[in-house]
């Protein structure tokens, strides 16, 4: 324990004489703002220290002043980059200022022009060379073909021998201005192609197969009748020649009426009404006088005075047959010798009432009008036909008529009148047509449907509609040659009806026309016959030294003055 004591009491007197506080040299205490920008300074170099120990262990072997060089390099490159843009707006702005002028534009494209004609032209013969040995390697490939050298002769003949075709001249298949009369190699090193001399007109060869691919049909031009039908509305009207009008010949008053509404049928002779006339009366008694005249001197021994009594009754049954009296109604009063107060009117037709004037106990004056009668046996249809339809309507011309209210009945008549004046605001023309009418079912004033054939061509060349091919002011078809081609036909064409046209020249009897894909071949007839017009043109012209390939074609603007 002493010990112990006595180490501390030591250990307390070091400690006390090493205090630095009690030391004379000590300095005194700096004030607070001082002491805060030392902690300040001393976190900041911390932070430093702390990163460069970062970056000196990432980076093993560190350049002195690295960071400074790279930005000197980087401000230089940019100083060079922006004199560069400098130099190339300057550039770009003299450019536009110089270039925009208008000759200066029109001179660069001349030039342009000028150097792409000589790259064209020194290209061609490379080209060419190259294009004809690609096609020697590509058929070398695909088959063992010989040499192209083109057909023999031998050949040439036997195909011209199954087909019946000769050949006018030899062409290159690419290209058409090269023409020769024996077969061989073009300029490109390809086989001559023969032109057959049926393909000189504009005639086309179709592969079989795709003349059935596109629907290629024919038909042969023959003889056929064509019958032209025009169709109209008709209005059904009474037969004028079987209408009659009842009146009578003397004056009197109308005791009775059989017939007293209008629309009535009646039968031939049927009486229409009965009439008191005083004349009918008198007449009636002068008979009756002269027949007991007549008896009484039957017997005479005079012939003169019999025969004056018998021209006395002659003359007044003659009087009564022209008032139109019934000779049932003569004989009668022959018979009893007895006068009848009323006569009887009969009706001479038979027929409908059209018109009733008469009425019971009217007086009657010769002629008046008292009853209208039709005959329906015979019925009249009037019918419109425009103007461009005139020609095909002649007299005794069949017609057939439907009406709506007999559905599936056709009635048949014939044209008996065409009107000779046209109607100048309708542009039509009146056409009569009659019908026979014996059981009455035809009435007046019904509509019809009236249909009107003739015959405008009899056993003529036609052809189907569809083979025609209009081509402005020029009629054509496209005819099949025996031998499998097409040609195009000029055509001068007849009328047209019931989808034929008749054909007037330009085809025979037998030939075969195209009826669908017509146009297809007509466009192809067309190029072809131009591509041989051009080929024909470039054999005829002669031109030493060039060939047709080689010619250039210049065109000029004329000024608008000249």
């Amino acid at each position: 324990m002493n010990d112990t004591n006595h180490k501390n009491e030591d250990s307390h007197k070091e400690s006390e004489t090493n205090n630095p506080l009690d030391d004379a040299s000590v300095e005194p205490e700096p004030p607070v703002q001082e002491l805060n920008l030392d902690l300040k300074e001393q976190v900041a170099g911390e932070k430093a220290s702390l990163s460069d120990d970062s970056v000196r262990a990432d980076v093993l072997f560190p350049l002195e002043h690295s960071g400074r060089s790279a930005i000197r390099t980087k401000a230089v490159g940019v100083s060079v980059l922006r004199l560069i843009l400098l130099c190339l707006l300057l550039s770009g702005a003299f450019l536009l200022g110089f270039g925009t002028r208008p000759e200066v534009i029109t001179q660069w494209v001349d030039e342009g022009k000028n150097w792409f004609q000589v790259g064209l032209e020194k290209s061609k013969p490379v080209v060419n060379k190259v294009y004809g040995k690609t096609v020697a390697m590509v058929d070398q490939i695909h088959g063992p073909t010989p040499e192209l050298t083109g057909p023999t002769m031998s050949e040439i003949v036997g195909v011209e021998a199954k087909l019946d075709r000769k050949i006018n001249h030899w062409r290159a298949p690419m290209n058409p201005n090269y023409t020769s009369q024996e077969p061989g190699k073009g300029p490109m090193g390809m086989a001559l192609v023969p032109v057959y001399e049926d393909e000189m007109g504009g005639s086309v060869i179709i592969n079989p197969t795709m003349v059935q691919n596109i629907g290629v049909k024919t038909e042969v031009v023959k003889k056929r009748s064509l019958s032209r039908e025009i169709r109209t509305i008709g209005r059904l009207t009474y037969d004028e020649r079987l209408i009659h009008h009842i009146h009578t010949k003397y004056g009197g008053w109308i005791e009775k009426l059989y017939v007293d509404f209008t629309g009535q049928e009646v039968n031939e002779s049927d009486p229409l009404l009965e009439i008191y006339s005083p004349e009918l009366v008198t007449t009636q008694e002068e008979l009756i006088l002269a027949l007991k005249y007549q008896e009484s001197l039957k017997d005479s021994v005079f012939p003169e005075i019999s025969r004056g009594a018998k021209r006395l009754v002659d003359s007044t049954l003659k009087r009564l047959q022209l008032f139109d009296v019934p000779e049932h109604q003569i004989t009668a009063l022959i018979k009893n010798k007895k006068v009848n107060k009323a006569m009887h009117v009969h009706s001479p037709i038979k027929g409908v009432v059209v018109k009733k004037n008469a009425l019971h106990g009217m007086f009657v004056k010769p002629g008046m009008n008292l009853y209208m009668l039709a005959d329906l046996s015979n019925i009249w249809v009037i019918v419109d036909i425009y103007e461009y339809e005139v020609p095909w309507v002649k007299l005794g011309q069949e017609a057939e008529m439907n009406l709506s209210y007999f559905p599936g009945k056709k009635f048949k008549g014939k044209v008996t009148f065409i009107d000779p004046i046209l109607d100048s605001k309708s542009r039509t023309l009146k056409v009569r047509i009659e019908f026979a009418n014996p059981k009455g079912e035809l009435k007046p004033e019904m509509y019809a449907n009236v249909t009107l054939k003739s015959k405008v061509a009899v056993k003529k060349l036609v052809i189907p509609e569809e083979a025609v091919v209009y081509s402005g002011d020029k009629t054509l078809a496209i005819v099949q040659n025996p031998s499998g081609t097409f040609d195009s036909r000029e055509l001068n064409l007849g009328v047209k009806t019931q989808g034929y046209v008749q054909v007037l020249k330009g085809l025979k009897k037998g030939e075969k026309v195209v009826t669908s894909s017509v146009f297809l071949i007509d466009s192809e007839s067309r190029l072809k016959e131009a591509l041989n017009k051009m080929e024909k043109k470039g054999m005829d012209v002669k031109m030493p030294g060039k060939q047709m390939g080689n010619m250039k074609l210049f065109l000029k603007e004329v000024p608008k003055g000249k």
